[in-house]
């Protein structure tokens, strides 16, 4: 573990306004069950679809106060941070000085989610929008998109673009037979991987995992393998320096 816990970067966390959390009860629960899971920095990020109702920034901010509220009533050194999990489209730069997104932790870093199905033409395009506009996006679980995945020349590609991929603890929990955390295995050995996420939705399926995933791949990836991700890259992520 980092020395100031586990970043997670990518969490539904705050209650009613994606398909995360229901309510305050389960935002306390998830909260908890994350605390234990050596979490101690989550950056909220709700779904920003286009095409829905324009996203209120100061609501979000207003939630992700009242759960740093509540966070203190677990430990003092539980810290939530607010952000978006965007759906890529084009004219997000222009959304964001218009208020109606939010960056990460109020840095140049930006989650950015692609359709599983998008080709990887509009992928890399879509990344260098946002890169020559001045941001840092994140690729959201990279693991779902397909272009990526499949296709290693590519994320190598995005990454000497600018981009900084992120995937799904819960998609590493899979043991030796599974072909999807055995590839994602090797990208983190290759240095493909820059930051974790629980992508948690709430308290059972899509629960806020962390150290049990993080423990498993100590166990079958070299000495040294995870560092840069759970050291290094999360203090510059904390401290608003750019990887």
């Amino acid at each position: 573990m980092g020395q100031r816990g586990y970043l997670d970067i990518h969490s539904h966390i705050l209650p009613g306004v994606d398909d995360g959390s229901k309510d305050w009860e389960m935002t306390m629960q998830m909260l908890k069950l994350a605390y234990r899971q050596g979490v101690r920095h989550i950056v909220a990020t709700p779904h920003n679809y286009p095409g829905t109702r324009t996203q209120d920034n100061g609501e979000i901010r207003k939630l992700v106060k009242e759960a740093n509220e509540k966070a203190k009533q677990i430990a003092d050194d539980l810290e939530i941070l607010s952000g978006n999990e965007i759906l890529y489209r084009r004219g997000i730069p222009e959304e964001i000085a218009a208020g109606h997104i939010l960056t990460m932790a109020d840095s140049r870093y930006l989650l950015v989610e692609f359709y599983p199905g998008e080709r990887y033409r509009e992928v890399y395009q879509g990344l260098r929008e946002l890169i020559e506009a001045g941001y840092h996006p994140i690729v959201a679980h990279m693991e779902r998109v397909q272009a990526l995945f499949e296709n290693e020349d590519n994320i190598w590609e995005v990454i000497k673009l600018g981009a900084l991929i992120q995937v799904n603890t819960l998609s590493l929990r899979g043991g030796f037979f599974d072909r999807r955390c055995a590839r994602l295995r090797k990208f983190i050995e290759k240095g493909i991987v820059h930051f974790f996420g629980s992508d948690c939705h709430n308290t059972s399926e899509r629960s806020p995992m962390m150290k049990d995933c993080v423990e498993k791949l100590y166990k079958k990836l070299p000495e040294g393998c995870l560092e840069r991700i759970l050291n290094e890259n999360q203090e510059y992520f904390l401290q608003k320096k750019y990887i």
